[in-house]
């Protein structure tokens, strides 16, 4: 699904941010991507969403070779991985409705299948009824679900959470774990990175540590492990 050939990435500052890093991750895995700042998390994700240029190495995902893909192909390895991020980034002049269903407009989607497929979504993410609010209307936890049903509305086969819990509190982080993991079990393939202590050790799920753009464990059911 996801994988890693001995990937090295270093910038032009002399950063060195991956250093032959080599991971697989299967179809229908949750994975936790920890470390301290600067372990290279980051460079990680834009390496699976192509969005830096790897130095050396090769990257798969869901068995397309993105390595050397041409940009113009760029937006059809989109289409297999959603992103969430840690400020939602919502349009602010679209209600949530519309915010959804902008993810399916641009991929031409007929709009017969977006006024099925959105409130489908919507009540997936616990969001029934609040197709006409505008993201000022919603809390910090709402607009991260109305994130995560637009990540999700095309159904990529995976989900790429960069710190999705990173500006809730603690309540609301663990009602957005609950949806992505209702989201797992249906089949989707998560990667989150985060700094959350608490929730990668209750969650007991797959954890693979960076340190100094190197994996330093991967632990089938691992704990966080650092001293933040």
């Amino acid at each position: 699904m996801i994988e890693f050939h001995n990937v090295s990435k270093k910038y032009e500052n002399g950063v060195t941010a991956l250093n032959n890093v080599s991971v697989k991750i299967e179809k229908g895995e949750f994975v936790f991507i920890v470390g301290p700042s600067g372990a290279g998390k980051s460079t990680f994700i834009k390496a699976l969403l192509k969005e830096v240029d790897i130095t050396s190495g090769h990257v798969y995902v869901d068995e397309l070779e993105i390595t050397k893909l041409h940009r113009r192909r760029v937006p059809y390895l989109r289409r297999k991985v959603g992103v969430v991020f840690q400020d939602f980034r919502l349009l602010p002049n679209k209600t949530v409705y519309e915010n959804i269903a902008f993810a399916m407009e641009i991929l031409g989607t007929p709009h017969r299948n977006i006024r099925k497929q959105v409130p489908m979504i919507l009540a997936l993410v616990g969001l029934t009824g609040k197709g006409n609010f505008y993201p000022n209307q919603l809390s910090g936890g709402e607009q991260q679900r109305v994130s995560i049903a637009r990540s999700m509305i095309n159904n990529p086969p995976i989900l790429i959470a960069d710190e999705p819990t990173g500006n809730l509190d603690p309540d609301t982080s663990w009602e957005i774990m609950k949806v992505l993991r209702t989201i797992n079990r249906r089949g989707t393939t998560i990667l989150m990175a985060t700094h959350d202590r608490e929730i990668v050790d209750i969650m007991k799920k797959r954890v693979i540590a960076l340190e100094n753009g190197q994996i330093a464990r991967d632990d089938k059911i691992g704990v966080y492990g650092y001293d933040d």
